[in-house]
């Protein structure tokens, strides 16, 4: 699913009537969900055991109560008096969550249980939590580019039809994710100077040489090279962002 919201305030954050839209979307894809919910046996999925290590790693990353992101959502809305932000953010985090839980169902069918820790994703919560609203959105923009990029070669490196099934429809709901971030973070953006675009392009860099370090076993059944999946990754956050 995709959405593309037009008409934003480019000096007072994205208009509230737009993102009323963005509600509309996520109430509408979490029906989506519930069919594609009775479509999957995930008794019988199989994960490729070559992918495995790095999807627990991925499932871990998907679970957040989003506690700090709520606080600066609510803080946002009310400076923009736009409260269906807030209600859009709390409908993106379940959404996450969804991912979480599936994937460790798809793991549980293997046999595997998923992590509760690991030191990457201890160290991204950490910088999401010393953030304002416009890094964590600008964290949340290089988190959702980044898991295009992995679960497109996911789907790609499966070779069980539901596994593919699986991560298509997960990779659909990061496509909308990337958008609705985009678009908030643009307007907010607008009139401000440039040195908050090259911190966001620096930090975006650097992790997408973290994930590659992490995942390029996985990540080379798409991209051939690390220089292949960081002109991916740096094109995505720069058509969001223009």
């Amino acid at each position: 699913m995709t959405a593309t919201i037009h008409g934003t305030d480019q000096h007072s954050g994205a208009n509230a009537n737009d993102t009323k839209h963005w509600t509309r979307a996520f109430s509408q894809n979490t029906k989506r969900w519930q069919q594609f919910a009775q479509e999957i046996d995930f008794s019988t999925l199989r994960l490729d055991a070559h992918l495995v290590d790095s999807i627990k790693v991925f499932q871990l990353g998907e679970c957040s109560e989003g506690r700090t992101l709520k606080a600066l959502a609510a803080s946002y809305a009310q400076r923009h008096d736009n409260p269906d932000y807030l209600l859009a953010i709390q409908q993106f985090i379940k959404e996450e969550q969804r991912h979480a839980y599936y994937m460790a169902e798809a793991l549980r069918a293997n046999d595997v249980e998923p992590i509760a820790k690991q030191w990457s994703d201890g160290l991204f919560r950490k910088v999401r939590q010393l953030c304002g609203w416009e890094m964590m959105i600008s964290v949340l923009l290089t988190a959702e580019v980044i898991a295009i990029a992995y679960y497109s070669t996911l789907a790609k490196a499966s070779s069980d039809p539901q596994a593919k099934r699986l991560f298509e429809r997960i990779l659909q709901d990061e496509a909308t994710h990337l958008q609705f971030h985009g678009e908030h973070l643009r307007c907010d953006r607008a009139s401000k100077t440039s040195i908050r675009r090259r911190l966001h392009r620096l930090f975006h860099w650097l992790v997408i040489a973290l994930v590659w370090v992490e995942h390029r076993q996985v990540l080379t059944y798409q991209f051939s090279s690390f220089s292949q999946f960081f002109k991916r990754c740096d094109a995505l956050l720069l058509t969001t962002l223009t």
